[in-house]
């Protein structure tokens, strides 16, 4: 069954979108899992429902599965103010769980994205590993993010103007919240969550996101890393949503 709908966040000060996909049988479960999806740059609330088999593969599943929206944010609290991490990674769980039955256990809690949603399904559970039982990333962005702006800042020019939007001007990053730094943090903590990467064989994000997939397996965190076949695009990360879903 898909939801879809608009919610009112204090945070961002406004209404958003948001899509939620649950089990067909919704109701007859004492609880359920549950699975925040994030979209990526050039998409919405509602590309999972409407592009990816994911309805379908949620239908006889123990899952709710909630698909936010940030429009083109990154999943950053941005330099001009829209919050859009606070709100994925701490008001929006609030939220769901006064509406929806899902369970408040870590191991019941999952995000995954892809591109964009891959960044911000990887940043939100670096920075709060005890939140999120299992992260899925499909063909990140940004998982050399600090090098990446810090070159645009050496060469006076950046080639997604989209950055400016959310670093400011200035290009401004926290090299502390850069991803591979984060899971170097988590691998020294006691709580960890399952991370499970792919990537696309003819995916322009190849060579950076086996990179990162190389660092992470120096690290003391459960990681899985595959290559797919295919292009950066929804149907390579509806490939990666099933395995997701899967191993979840």
């Amino acid at each position: 069954m898909v939801l879809r709908g608009s919610v009112y966040s204090n945070i961002l000060e406004m209404e958003t979108g948001i899509s939620v996909i649950t089990p067909n049988d919704y109701g007859q479960a004492e609880t359920y899992r549950v699975c925040y999806v994030l979209h990526g740059l050039c998409g919405g609330n509602a590309d999972y429902s409407n592009y990816t088999m994911l309805p379908f593969y949620a239908y006889d599943k123990d899952v709710i599965f909630i698909c936010p929206e940030v429009q083109r944010g990154f999943y950053e609290n941005t330099a001009y103010g829209m919050r859009y991490f606070d709100y994925v990674a701490t008001e929006l769980p609030h939220l769901v769980k006064l509406v929806f039955n899902v369970s408040a256990k870590w191991e019941d809690t999952a995000i995954m994205g892809g591109s964009m949603g891959g960044y911000g399904a990887l940043k939100c559970a670096l920075t709060y590993p005890d939140h999120y039982g299992f992260c899925a990333a499909f063909s990140p962005a940004g998982t050399a993010m600090g090098a990446y702006l810090d070159t645009c800042r050496k060469s006076g020019q950046c080639n997604f103007p989209v950055f400016y939007n959310v670093f400011g001007k200035a290009l401004h990053f926290d090299n502390s919240e850069d991803l591979t730094v984060m899971a170097a943090r988590v691998a020294q903590s006691a709580v960890k969550p399952r991370v499970y990467m792919t990537t696309g064989n003819e995916d322009f994000l190849r060579d950076e996101n086996l990179r990162f997939a190389d660092d992470m397996k120096t690290l003391d965190i459960p990681f899985e890393f595959e290559e797919l076949r295919g292009k950066h695009d929804l149907a390579l990360f509806d490939q990666g949503i099933k395995r997701a879903i899967e191993k979840f």
